[in-house]
């Protein structure tokens, strides 16, 4: 979610002002990925996961997480400067050191131990991204949430859902504002900076081949013989031929047509390609002309 204020996280104007332009361009463009709040047997253990959507928003020195307790309670952790790897759908993770030890990680920033509660609580990195949970009451915030998401079991983890758009990819679309919308309960999995992402771009959506009929027989003609050949768009397409509004049948180029009547014929062929078909078949018409009998 967004745009929560954490007073200690605030930077002054002088201070944003004397920034890089590319950093105050690129860190308010995080969202919250991941959020941990420990298990009964490791309650110390805690983790929250920030991602970028676009590359470059690893310019984060300088900037706050902020962590809520149910009732309120504010603790603040700033970055001392930004992050090396800067790939879209890269992670930074801010977690103890408890955490670290459990899941064999090494966090991008340190956090204190009992800064996030199962029960209910929120956590906002500086005014522009937020999510809440359970029964969080305790604070105003700048920004909306809307419902909070599910309070956190014990082993749990709340993770944004990138569902919307493009399922493998995070994107700008997939922050509703709604915490019980955006994020859903998993296994917990925090991911360093330095590890790869494995998030990527959709494939682009299949698009229905062309269908062209390159040649076939002469408008007027007395043959009862026609040969029609054609192709596609689109590679490895497969081909439905139909004669005088007949079914559709498997065919392939050159398709021929023996003992045809004299009158008006029609032929129609489709393609399929990448489980697309050409929804305006390629038609052609002639007329087998009678011979005139001697």
């Amino acid at each position: 979610m967004k745009f929560r204020v954490a007073l200690a996280g605030l930077l002054s104007v002088a201070c944003l002002a004397a920034l890089p332009a590319a950093a105050s361009a690129s860190f308010h463009f995080m969202k919250i990925r991941e959020v941990y709040p420990g298990s009964i047997a490791n309650p110390d253990s805690e983790y929250v996961e920030l991602q970028m959507w676009a590359p470059g928003q690893n310019l984060v020195g300088g900037h706050t997480l902020s962590a809520y307790s149910a009732n309120g309670a504010l603790e603040t952790y700033t970055f001392a400067g930004s992050v090396s790897h800067s790939a879209s759908q890269s992670t930074i993770l801010i977690a103890s050191p408890e955490a670290e030890a459990q899941f064999g990680v090494t966090a991008d920033l340190t956090i204190d131990k009992n800064a996030l509660e199962p029960a209910g609580g929120a956590v906002c990195w500086e005014t522009f991204d937020c999510v809440e949970w359970g029964d969080f009451s305790g604070a105003v915030l700048a920004g909306p949430t809307g419902d909070a998401a599910p309070a956190i079991p014990d082993g749990k983890a709340l993770r944004r859902s990138i569902a919307p758009g493009c399922a493998t990819l995070l994107e700008p679309g997939d922050d509703t504002n709604q915490s019980a919308a955006d994020f859903a309960l998993t296994a917990p999995s925090p991911r360093p900076n330095s590890v790869t992402p494995t998030e990527h771009a959709c494939a682009p959506p299949a698009v229905a081949p062309q269908t062209t009929i390159v040649s076939g027989p002469k408008k007027k003609t007395k043959s009862k013989t026609a040969t029609f050949e054609f192709e596609s768009n689109k590679a490895g397409s497969t081909f439905k031929c139909s004669l005088d509004d007949g079914k559709f049948k498997s065919c392939s180029s050159p398709e021929t047509y023996k003992k045809l009547k004299p009158g008006k014929h029609h032929f129609e062929v489709r393609a399929t390609a990448a489980g697309k078909t050409d929804a305006s078949p390629a038609t052609y018409s002639w007329k087998i002309k009678k011979k005139r009998k001697k």
